[in-house]
């Protein structure tokens, strides 16, 4: 009689060793993980995102409708209306990201603005008007979104409510300052679900920073989805970069999953890996 005893006891133990351990190792949300493929050194690649298993889409600065790409609208007026043709289409994409950094012309120094709020604004109003029934459009994104050019192209365009999602750009050493900026972003645009279009732990002093600190990437890169898991207003967060590109970007020298060789970095194997747990 004492031998059967323990049995009830154990098998419970048991399970709940092995909820614990299939808990601990949970898949990230469909649609959480995704990547930026960035221009430069081929860019995206078939070859490049076969290896990137993990992810659910991928985009790049360009209005491409790839497998799995969400196409980004350029500045001008022929990228407006090859949109509306688009979305107008018999196969629109489910997604659309609008106006990329419209306040920052890259390298410029002291900074230029590539558009003005009240340009931006009057430049998207026909796709808004003939956005057809299917695609959703995520907000432009600022370079800088603690300034004021975003506020005040809502206020020209009277638009806010035509955008399914907002979205912004995080470059932080520390996971810790990484999480205040999106806390503070949403604090003032709280009203819809958030996209973080483009992240890494960035700013990095010297301009190729070697050795590379992988092992400070891998744990920015854990921790950030794990926090994203855990916060239903994050809708996607795109790593940046999939692809190695000129390591005087500094927000990207140190968070590449595939090198020019087309070959793995350290980095590759724990995104793809990823349990947002």
């Amino acid at each position: 009689m004492h031998l059967t005893s323990p049995m009830p006891l154990v098998v419970p133990l048991a399970i709940v060793g092995l909820s614990a351990i299939q808990g601990a190792a949970a898949k990230c949300s469909d649609g959480l993980v995704n990547v930026v493929f960035n221009t430069g050194h081929g860019g995206y690649t078939e070859q490049r995102w076969k290896q990137i298993h993990s992810a659910s889409n991928w985009l790049t600065f360009d209005f491409g409708l790839a497998d799995k790409q969400i196409p980004m609208l350029h500045m001008t007026n022929k990228s407006i209306y090859h949109a509306i043709d688009i979305v107008n289409g018999e196969n629109p994409p489910d997604f659309m990201l609008t106006f990329n950094e419209p306040d920052n012309e890259y390298g410029s120094n002291p900074r230029e603005v590539i558009l003005q709020p009240e340009e931006a604004a009057n430049l998207i109003q026909p796709l808004l008007k003939k956005r057809g029934n299917h695609t959703k459009f995520i907000a432009p994104v600022p370079a800088f979104e603690k300034l004021n050019w975003l506020p005040e192209f809502y206020g020209n365009c009277s638009c806010q409510d035509a955008f399914s999602a907002y979205n912004v750009h995080i470059y932080n050493k520390t996971v810790e300052q990484a999480k205040d900026r999106i806390n503070d972003f949403h604090k003032k645009w709280n009203d819809k679900p958030l996209w973080i279009t483009e992240i890494a732990p960035g700013q990095y002093t010297g301009a190729c920073p070697s050795p590379i600190p992988w092992d400070h990437t891998t744990k920015f890169m854990q921790d950030i989805y794990a926090w994203g898991e855990k916060n239903e207003w994050i809708h996607k967060i795109f790593w940046n970069s999939a692809n190695e590109i000129n390591c005087t970007d500094t927000n990207v020298a140190a968070s590449f999953l595939i090198d020019f060789k087309n070959e793995s970095t350290p980095l590759l194997d724990p995104f793809n890996k990823l349990t947002c747990s």
